[in-house]
């Protein structure tokens, strides 16, 4: 067995931020997951519909791998992107590192996990691999799946060289140690301000507050449009609280990441924009708990939440647009 001396996990509740943070606090710049998420510039929405998934993607973040980015750029870190379709070479992008004590982040279809209990395939899951033996990998996921754990190897890699919709041909990636000091104030208004007017001019009406417009006029037609729509959007709606794709969730950490963003800047806006986001973020977890008792009446008072969401943010996300 190969195990990273002395591995101390970071435990969260978002995949990608779980993951970031295992990274970051062994490199030596331990963050909170809503400053990892802030700072990662990962507030945003999209909606989508991918193949063999029962209902619509509803996500409340940027896009995959987005937040990592933001982040390493924004703090000026290097990070090492591994990404291949061998199955030897995608297993050594893993092995090596732990040999060496650095923990690894991986991207896979969470469909193919011991512990992850879901019926479709799901490419975008993040984990963070910490150590393996002969038949399974140590690894870190987030509260919700059970935080530190283990799974078969071949599981592992299964899930990893999968072939379908937001699958990434194996990739992983490490963060080298640092003792970078980080100017606070100049690093949290270039990430506010560029995450708000990302958010305000997407490339398409399927992200931010467009697509959240868009996504509300879909919503009533979906007890006709989608196959056993009951359990379907159940699931979407404990999916989207629960398990990191939308939801009350993000807006709660970006409503936690601005609180704790203003202690460094000395500006009133953020302080509002957090309570508009709260905002959302409650009338986010009434859209989820109407979706998971779902009925044709239900559906109509979802749409109309939706669209007061979507001002409210438009309202919060053009403050912080003006930080920059």
């Amino acid at each position: 067995m190969t195990i990273i001396s002395d591995y101390i996990p970071f435990v969260g509740a978002h995949c990608e931020t779980t993951t970031m943070g295992n990274l970051l606090q062994h490199a030596g710049l331990p963050l909170s997951e809503p400053m990892i998420f802030g700072v990662g510039m990962g507030m945003g929405f999209g909606v989508f519909r991918f193949k063999g998934m029962p209902t619509p993607f509803i996500g409340g973040r940027v896009k995959a791998e987005e937040i990592t980015k933001g982040l390493v750029k924004n703090l000026g870190l290097e990070a090492d992107y591994k990404t291949t379709r061998s199955r030897k070479r995608a297993w050594d992008n893993i092995a090596n590192f732990i040999d060496e004590g650095q923990p690894v982040a991986v991207k896979l279809d969470a469909y193919y996990l011991d512990y992850f209990d879901i019926d479709f395939h799901f490419a975008g899951h993040y984990l963070t691999v910490y150590g393996y033996d002969g038949e399974y990998v140590y690894v870190v996921d987030t509260d919700q799946q059970g935080g530190v754990l283990k799974t078969q190897r071949q599981s592992l890699e299964e899930g990893r060289l999968w072939k379908g919709p937001m699958a990434s041909n194996a990739l992983s990636w490490t963060i080298e140690k640092t003792d970078k000091t980080i100017e606070w104030p100049l690093v949290l208004r270039r990430a506010i301000a560029s995450n708000a007017k990302d958010y305000l001019t997407p490339p398409i009406k399927n992200f931010g507050a467009k697509g959240i417009r868009k996504a509300a006029k879909m919503v009533p037609s979906w007890m006709d449009t989608i196959e056993n729509p009951e359990p379907a959007l159940a699931q979407l709606g404990s999916i989207m609280e629960r398990a990191g794709t939308g939801g009350g969730l993000f807006r709660y950490m970006y409503t936690d990441f601005l609180n704790e963003a203003k202690t460094h800047l000395d500006d009133h806006t953020v302080e509002i924009a957090a309570a508009e986001f709260l905002e959302a973020a409650n009338r986010w977890r009434a859209v989820s708990e109407i979706f998971e008792s779902v009925s044709v009446n239900g559906l109509e008072s979802a749409s109309q939440i939706m669209l007061e969401i979507a001002d409210l943010e438009e309202a919060a996300m053009s403050r912080l647009a003006e930080l920059g």
